[in-house]
């Protein structure tokens, strides 16, 4: 009775290999889906798909937010603004990402059968032997929270070790193309390989009417001119990775 939150990025995929070498096969592996994951993020995903299948498990399920908007992308041109994060928010996290998974097992009849009966869903969550300050228990009655790279004493190195073990693609970071969290270098690599999704996310930032308040995607800078100025602190991508 696993449920895992699949972002599909190094952690999770190496916790989901992980799991099957112990026996212990998830019940749930879901991939919510913003739709601003880079290309190579949702080739990722496919492949991983394709390789829990061959385990003999039923794949991962994909998930999009019910609304009237496309996408967080579409939300955000509409609605003259950015991600939440560059207000220092993650509303947009949890409006895309946990929403969409928490509805879905709310709905599940095995996870309500579960939940009837009185048991608890383990929640896989892929936090490293380097992340163990973002530990803390679930505070949801539904859940118990289990971190089983920290268990295994995996750190990212050896997530990617594995990975590369199995034969899979060590993926890319996972996180929207436009994220507010990514650092300078990551978006001139964006401008270079994705020049298309560079343009689409400097139309985000140049359409946003709340910039006033922010310089831009960056928040103390903007993405436009990228490759001048003095670097800026590193945040941190706040979204939701199965807490």
């Amino acid at each position: 009775m696993i449920y895992v939150a699949f972002g599909g990025g190094v952690n999770s995929t190496a916790m989901l290999i992980g799991m099957f070498e112990r026996d212990l096969v998830p019940s749930w592996v879901v991939f919510a889906d913003t739709g601003g994951e880079k290309p190579e993020t949702y080739a990722h995903v496919d492949e991983m798909d394709a390789w829990l299948k061959k385990q003999g498990h039923a794949g991962i399920v994909r998930l999009k937010k019910d609304s009237m908007y496309a996408s967080l992308e579409d939300e955000c041109l509409r609605k003259n603004t950015m991600p939440s994060l560059v207000f220092g928010w993650r509303s947009c996290s949890e409006k895309w990402k946990y929403a969409p998974q928490q509805k879905f097992m709310n709905h599940d009849e095995y996870a309500l059968t579960l939940w009837k009966s009185g048991r608890k869903i383990t929640r896989a969550i892929g936090f490293g032997v380097d992340e163990t300050r973002r530990v803390k228990p679930s505070g949801d009655e539904k859940y118990f929270n289990w971190y089983p790279l920290i268990e295994w004493g995996w750190d990212r190195q050896a997530c990617i070790r594995t990975i590369e073990r199995v034969g899979l693609t060590v993926p890319v970071k996972s996180s929207c193309f436009y994220c507010p969290a990514t650092k300078k270098v990551e978006v001139a690599l964006l401008s270079i390989e994705h020049p298309d999704l560079f343009r689409r996310a400097l139309q985000m930032e140049s359409n946003a009417t709340a910039a006033h308040t922010v310089k831009g995607l960056g928040r103390h800078w903007t993405w436009k001119e990228i490759g001048g100025g003095p670097e800026t602190v590193e945040q941190t991508c706040m979204c939701f990775d199965g807490e």
